[in-house]
């Protein structure tokens, strides 16, 4: 039989599997296996062979360590990864990050749950070893809510992750509206700075890359869970193959400090996707947000961009989601992210 209901309750004890860490060789298939789940699971998106390259090669991950491939007949079907940051966030606890992936015809076998066993141990293990005696929480998505009318246990509506995850202790920590808005018929804005006349509205250039990490750090120091990113990550993110500086902006005073920020990527055809949004706390309250994004989204309409879509925290207090309605963007879809804490070892 090769059915995956033939597989057993305890994979790890079935010959049929092979137990590995991913490799860069896994790129490719890395890809293909998270864009047919993805397609399972309500996300609307395809997964590039290169962006597995940059992910796997990511500073900071060790995936003979930090990763478990599991493969049957030499075919990649599942896999798992522990991320832990390197600094803790705004309440001084790490936030230690774990994503996988079952294909949809092997889940339900154990797989799921034996690859959370094992990143599970290996987050807390980094999380102890990189923050001794801090708190820590274990974060993982839980992919997105159903539709409106639609039965969450159905496909397409409460996916089997989150399932998973509830089963195993973890709950909604945070929603995430994403958002979208039509480009080629939209009457974008060209709005103006309070006090304008000392700053700049740009793309950014390659001597733009550590000001807008650390006015990133300055923008997202009080918003939940954030941590700030090292350089040498912020650069693989800055320089990605996705990355669309044209369509990026940054606001500049006179001394060169980066005020505000758009970092921009293409991860869809056609669809500009605004990663990062943000605004020094000194500067907030003169319409700079406002400004980065209208210059953005222009520049991203002239080059032929469709759509334009981000991401923002439904429970941020900042107002952002008020903002982004206010030029044009509607909510799309909901996604989740879950949380449970790290219980220490006693002894350990």
């Amino acid at each position: 039989m090769t059915s995956a209901d033939s597989l057993t309750r305890d994979p790890s004890t079935d010959s049929r599997l092979t137990w590995t860490s991913l490799t860069l060789g896994d790129a490719e298939a890395l890809a293909a296996l998270i864009t047919r789940a993805d397609a399972h699971d309500g996300f609307e998106e395809v997964t590039e062979a290169a962006s597995m390259r940059e992910w796997l090669t990511m500073p900071g991950l060790d995936l003979a360590a930090d990763s478990v491939a599991v493969r049957r007949g030499g075919e990649l079907i599942a896999f798992g990864i522990a991320d832990v940051a390197t600094s803790p966030d705004r309440e001084g606890r790490v936030r230690a990050g774990i994503a996988g992936v079952v294909a949809p015809e092997h889940r339900r076998c154990g797989i799921g749950t034996r690859i959370l066993d094992l990143t599970e141990a290996r987050a807390a293990a980094l999380a102890a070893e990189r923050h001794p005696d801090r708190p820590a929480h274990l974060r993982a998505s839980g992919g997105v809510d159903a539709p409106a009318g639609q039965d969450p246990t159905s496909p397409g509506g409460k996916r089997d992750a989150r399932a998973l995850l509830e089963l195993r202790g973890y709950a909604r920590a945070r929603s995430w509206s994403e958002m979208t808005i039509a480009l080629q018929d939209a009457d974008l804005p060209v709005p103006e700075i309070a006090g304008g006349d000392d700053v700049e509205v740009i793309a950014p250039g390659p001597d733009h890359q550590e000001p807008t990490r650390l006015a990133h750090a300055a923008a997202f120091a009080d918003h939940w869970g954030s941590t700030t990113p090292p350089p040498e990550r912020w650069a693989v993110w800055w320089n990605s193959h996705t990355a669309r500086p044209q369509q990026s902006s940054v606001a500049l005073d006179q001394g060169g400090t980066v005020l505000g920020y758009v970092v921009a990527s293409e991860d869809k055809p056609s669809v500009l996707h605004l990663a990062l949004v943000g605004t020094r706390p000194e500067a907030r309250g003169r319409g700079i947000a406002r400004a980065v994004i209208a210059r953005s989204l222009r520049a991203a309409a002239e080059a032929g961009f469709e759509t334009a879509e981000l991401e923002v925290d439904t429970e941020s207090l900042t107002g952002a989601g008020r903002l982004y309605e206010s030029l044009g963007f509607t909510v799309h879809r909901v996604s989740a992210t879950y949380q449970k804490p790290i219980i220490p070892t006693p002894g350990a």
